[in-house]
């Protein structure tokens, strides 16, 4: 293997500082969107269902909501990690079960490119969710990060995977250095995957670089 990676970054609680598929329900949604999204991490739901459920109760217009996204904060490590992976031209791909708006947002606010797959959220009069990178194999999420992740892997190259959720255990098995927080973290333990906890992306900075010599 090379030395060279593909890093694949979960968004929600991962890139930002808090969910914010979970804040904007919090505070658009109707009351039952906590025991809707309960549902979807039990995996009695899909990620589908649930979108359209909580999305049929948002009454909140697109500025209104746009304001809300430019309020979300990052993580404070995720720059300095930023500049080392393009420096050292690493490929960094976000890989969310979330909403296209807000990750657009969110990147251009911090002046940041990086490619990115997610569910779109659009205005039809009301607000709908479409799911281009849908698995129509395995539904139960929006965006199948697992087949991407075998999509855009490429010969020679790590793979490296970054989340903390839900939406992160399938991908997390398919990549060869995982770090993981949260309800990933213990998902890992569960399995026996191996994991490297962190707190931020300044952890993962000062871990990655020696793992990477260590491996190649």
């Amino acid at each position: 293997m090379g030395e060279k990676l593909i890093i694949f970054i979960d968004f929600d609680g991962t890139i930002s500082q808090e969910d914010v598929c979970n804040k904007m329900a919090a505070r658009y949604a109707g009351r039952d969107w906590e025991e809707i999204n309960r549902l979807w991490e039990e995996g009695v739901i899909t990620t589908g269902e649930c979108a359209s459920r909580i999305l049929s109760s948002m009454e909140v217009g697109a500025a209104e909501l746009e304001v809300f996204f430019q309020y979300q904060e990052v993580d404070p490590g995720f720059s300095p990690f930023l500049d080392w992976v393009q420096k050292n031209q690493h490929l960094p791909i976000i890989l969310s079960d979330g909403y296209d708006r807000y990750i657009k947002s969110i990147l251009r606010g911090q002046g940041w490119e990086i490619e990115f797959y997610a569910n779109k959220l659009y205005w039809d009069d009301g607000w709908r969710v479409e799911s281009p990178y849908l698995d129509e194999v395995c539904p139960q999420c929006g965006v199948c990060k697992s087949k991407i992740i075998r999509e855009r892997s490429l010969p020679g190259y790590l793979t490296v995977y970054i989340g903390d959720g839900y939406s992160d255990f399938c991908p997390a098995a398919s990549c060869d250095i995982v770090f993981a927080k949260n309800e990933l973290a213990g998902y890992c333990r569960k399995e026996g995957l191996t994991y490297y906890p962190y707190r931020d992306f300044h952890d993962i900075l000062q871990q990655l670089p020696g793992i990477v010599r260590n491996k190649v």
